[in-house]
């Protein structure tokens, strides 16, 4: 049945190859440039100077397009006759080349609204051009008049040459209208139809454009979890760090990671620390102590902040990630926030997250140049911390003076049973960043759970429908591990009780309901936080076929992939894959047993002796486990369980 599904599948997909070739043939002359890019509704209601336009050239060679004109049937711009696109390039239009730059932090090719570069103007007939926000045309004539591309959005009603059916929809204020690239070629895709710009991602102006990549090497990564083992790692990670720390985290409260901080600075170490300036709540009096003792010591803070009365707006919704590079070599990629409750010093308290720390200098290079973009200090976003800034001292500068630190440490009862493992092998990691590549259809995390073939264990602090409630759409992500499940895969979901429980809850039954209609082997539910002694899952983690595990701080709602910056990995690598998994099927059958119970499935059998022997073995300790209560897990506490189980 499997290999008739699949010759099924094959040949489906070669008729749809097929067909989207020949349209995309019949469709366009690929030895012409493309319109690629329209920026046309700004941050500023009726304010033209920030629009801009991108023409492309996808072919191999180099062409000439002096003469040619731009039009939205009403305004026209001429290139210059020394226009020239080279291969494989791009050339910006800006109508203020000025104010392009404070946006896109680079120099524009031309300019056709204003005259702040002279040496970069276009010819201008009658108005020049001025996109309407509420909908227009953009087409692009040769020398010789012929229509060569044609972009329609919003209400326009165009209906001649160079495009079919009805416009692309209006987008929102500040988000760039942006052609769609194939997946597998990397080609823009040209029907002459809205379909071409109809990409799930949503391009904010200013934002990245970094592509996915795939690291392979032969090394280790050191695997880890919170409570039980995050604040040692990443303690010892920075107590070890000899050049550089660069954190990028959505916040960060906790004192006792701030003193390993400001002991990397005294040794000489470069920190930088990137922060949210609008969190949910906002930001704390503990990050605004952390950010001035940082700050005070040699290291250097900067938020990324949206303030619009002083015509500030951030790149992203939130920057929401949670990574640190330490020395150029090493990546740290958590679920966690650095709080006590992320990352809490006793390890018997907490959230339960993942976390993966990867000693590879491709890997670690590639995020490099994510923070970089991120951070840098010329993006009107990128605000750095000054203790007693005269506008913003309030809101991102220091804590007020009465504020003391409390350095109390939360306990509770989780039994923090799993050690942190340095794993050695082969490893294939692909990072992935919202929006960049998060909600990539054929790679990425969806592409992962598409290529599932056994299992799907899902780990989530939510998950929730997409779109309004007038307009609800399918959530990408759950959708994917649902279809997995069709295709005869094992599914667990493991959704948190205390934050978003209507929304869980809902999520909940709708999947319980899918498998009951389909019989499917598919299971949604509540983590049992009362049980395990765990604060709540934060986790936002995915493992596949017990070979793949996606780390990440990236939510399943929609607004997280598609409008903050998050970060995450997809590791291959069974091992790697076989330690969250020992850490999911503790948590999904966390349920109130007896001690010696230690799979918590409600009996105590042979299959805990068996896991208790093996503890024994390796020198771990779980209190479920100490059946004779001496502090220690030893080849005793088996017997005693197995005894149990007989009787």
């Amino acid at each position: 049945m499997k290999s008739r599904r699949k010759i099924g599948i094959v040949l489906a997909f070669v008729v749809l190859l097929a067909t989207a070739i020949s349209t995309t043939v019949s469709a366009v002359n690929p030895s012409n440039p493309i319109i690629t890019e329209v920026y046309y509704d700004t941050y500023l209601k009726g304010d033209t100077s920030g629009e801009f336009i991108r023409i492309h050239n996808p072919t191999e060679s180099s062409i000439n397009i002096g003469g040619w004109q731009i039009t939205d049937r009403v305004g026209i711009i001429t290139f210059p006759a020394q226009a020239n696109i080279d291969a494989g390039d791009s050339l910006y239009l800006a109508y203020n080349a000025t104010v392009f730059y404070d946006e896109m932090l680079q120099n524009a090719d031309f300019e056709y609204g204003e005259d702040s570069d002279q040496t970069l103007n276009m010819n201008k007939w009658g108005w020049g051009l001025r996109l309407n926000d509420d909908g227009d045309e953009v087409i692009l004539k040769d020398i010789e008049d012929n229509i060569i591309d044609v972009v329609v959005y919003g209400n326009s009603d165009y209906t001649g040459t160079g495009w079919i059916g009805t416009p692309v929809k209006d987008i929102k204020p500040g988000v760039i209208m942006e052609r769609d690239r194939n997946e597998t070629t990397g080609q823009y895709e040209d029907t002459n139809t809205s379909a071409d710009w109809g990409d799930y991602r949503v391009y904010v102006v200013g934002q990245s454009h970094f592509s996915y990549e795939t690291f392979s090497f032969n090394g280790n990564v050191t695997v880890f979890t919170s409570p039980d083992s995050s604040f040692i790692e990443i303690a010892n990670a920075i107590d070890n760090a000899q050049e550089s720390i660069y954190l990028n985290v959505y916040e960060f409260h906790n004192f006792y990671l701030m003193d390993h901080i400001i002991n990397a600075i005294g040794r000489g170490v470069d920190v930088k620390v990137m922060l949210e300036g609008g969190p949910v709540g906002g930001i704390g009096d503990e990050e605004r102590y952390i950010a001035n003792k940082t700050v005070a010591a040699g290291g250097t803070v900067r938020f990324m902040i949206n303030n619009k009365s002083e015509g500030i707006y951030d790149r992203y919704a939130f920057n929401h990630a949670k990574y640190a590079l330490i020395d150029n070599k090493s990546t740290i990629i958590m679920s966690e926030n650095w709080k006590n409750t992320g990352v809490p010093t006793n390890n018997t308290f907490g959230n339960r997250g993942w976390g993966i720390i990867i000693n590879n200098p491709d890997v670690t290079n590639y995020f490099s140049e994510v923070f970089v973009e991120d951070w840098k200090p010329a993006s009107r976003d990128s605000f750095s911390f000054t203790a007693n800034d005269p506008v913003f001292v309030n809101k991102y500068g220091t804590p007020p003076p009465d504020f003391v630190p409390d350095r109390t440490v939360p306990t509770n009862n989780y039994s923090h049973p799993f050690d942190s493992e340095i794993i050695s092998g082969t490893f294939h990691v692909s990072p992935v960043l919202a929006p960049d590549t998060s909600l990539m259809q054929t790679k990425s995390i969806i592409g992962m759970i598409k290529g599932a073939e056994s299992s799907v264990y899902v780990e989530q602090l939510y998950i929730k429908k997409w779109g309004s409630s007038a307009d609800s759409k399918p959530n990408l992500f759950l959708e994917a591990v649902i279809n997995a499940s069709r295709r005869g895969c094992e599914v667990k979901i493991l959704l948190n009780p205390t934050y978003s429980f209507e929304s869980n809850q809902a999520t909940i039954d709708y999947v319980r309901s899918a498998a009951a209609n389909e019989g499917l082997d598919l299971d949604a539910k509540f983590i049992d936080i009362e049980n395990t002694g765990l604060n709540k899952t934060h986790n936002k983690g995915v493992i596949v076929d017990n070979s793949k595990v996606l780390i990440s701080s990236i939510n399943w709602n929609e607004h997280s992939p598609a409008n903050n910056r998050e970060a995450g990995v997809i590791v291959e690598n069974e091992d790697a894959a076989g330690f969250y998994t020992d850490v999911f099927l503790y948590d999904w059958y966390a349920v109130a047993s007896p001690c010696g119970d230690v799979n918590h499935d409600g009996a105590i059998t042979s299959t805990d002796a068996a896991i208790v022997l093996g503890m024994a073995v390796r020198g771990k300790y779980d209190a479920d486990a100490d059946v004779s209560g001496d502090g220690r897990v030893t080849s005793f506490d088996a017997l005693m369980i197995l005894q149990a189980a007989v009787i």
